[in-house]
C-alpha cells in the first residue's frame, strides 16, 4: 500500500501538467474549394495555443490566417500533408493573440479525398 501512495501521487501531478484542448469549432471540406473558415465563439476565452485536427481524409494545408478579437491578424505558411486521424503542429499564441475570432485555412483541393474531410480546431487554455 506505501508503494501505491507515491504513484498516485506522481499520476496525479502529471495529469495537472498535461495540456487539455478544447474543440473550438469545425468544418467540413471537399475538393469544390481550396479554403474555409472556423469561426470561434467569444465564450471559448483566452488561449495560450491552437493545432488543427483532420478526420476522414487526409489534406494538405496550405497557409493560415489567425484573427484575433483586437482587429490583429497573423498568416502561417504551413504546407504540411496532414493524415487522416492527425493533426497539425502545435501553434503558439503570443500576448495580445489570445483571444481568437476565426481561422482561415487554405488547402489542395486535389488532396482531399472523394469523401471529403472534417478540419476541427482545438485551444489550449491559458489557465
Amino acid at each position: 500500500m506505501l508503494v501505491l501512495a507515491p504513484l498516485l501521487l506522481a499520476a496525479s501531478l502529471v495529469s495537472q501538467f498535461v495540456p487539455s484542448w478544447l474543440a473550438l469549432g469545425e468544418r467540413a471540406v471537399t475538393s469544390d474549394v481550396d479554403r474555409d473558415t472556423i469561426a470561434v465563439a467569444g465564450s471559448h476565452g483566452t488561449f495560450r495555443a491552437i493545432k488543427m485536427s483532420v478526420r476522414g481524409s487526409a489534406l494538405r494545408f496550405n497557409r493560415v490566417v489567425l484573427r484575433f478579437e483586437n482587429g490583429a491578424q497573423r498568416e502561417l505558411q504551413l504546407d504540411v500533408r496532414v493524415p487522416a486521424g492527425g493533426e497539425t503542429r502545435i501553434i503558439h499564441l503570443k500576448g495580445e493573440e489570445r483571444e481568437l475570432r476565426s481561422v482561415e485555412f487554405w488547402y489542395e483541393a486535389a488532396s482531399v479525398g472523394r469523401k471529403g474531410a472534417v478540419v476541427q480546431l482545438l485551444g489550449q487554455s491559458r489557465t
